[in-house]
């Protein structure tokens, strides 16, 4: 008769195989986070980077239409002062990002 302490034979494979099968699944595990995880990580960043600059460049568009629009219907006579006012706005955009760019070392 087996002790209270000890395992019976019956019981010794069930506990090797369980064990195994538990070093097995840590390996796996092991694996997978360091190389299925990054992957994973960066296609989700790539895929919705990717959306983020479709949608936002839709984004723009409309709200550019929208503004010519609007003031082609505020500003009075035909269509050239809005080209006007938006000509200047981004004339004057474009210039203050000119005074703020980096200069190389050359």
């Amino acid at each position: 008769m087996a002790e209270a302490g000890t395992p019976s034979p019956d019981e010794e494979p069930r506990d090797l195989a369980s064990r195994a099968t538990d070093r097995i699944v840590d390996a796996v595990d092991a694996l997978r986070s360091r190389t299925t995880e990054p992957l994973l990580t960066a296609t989700r960043a790539i895929i919705y980077g990717t959306f983020i600059a479709i949608a936002g460049t839709a984004v723009l568009a409309l709200v550019g239409i929208g503004l010519f629009r609007l003031l082609d219907t505020v500003l009075p006579g035909e269509s050239w002062p809005a080209f006007l006012v938006l000509g200047a706005a981004c004339i004057a955009t474009g210039a203050l990002l000119w005074s703020r760019r980096t200069r190389s070392a050359d």
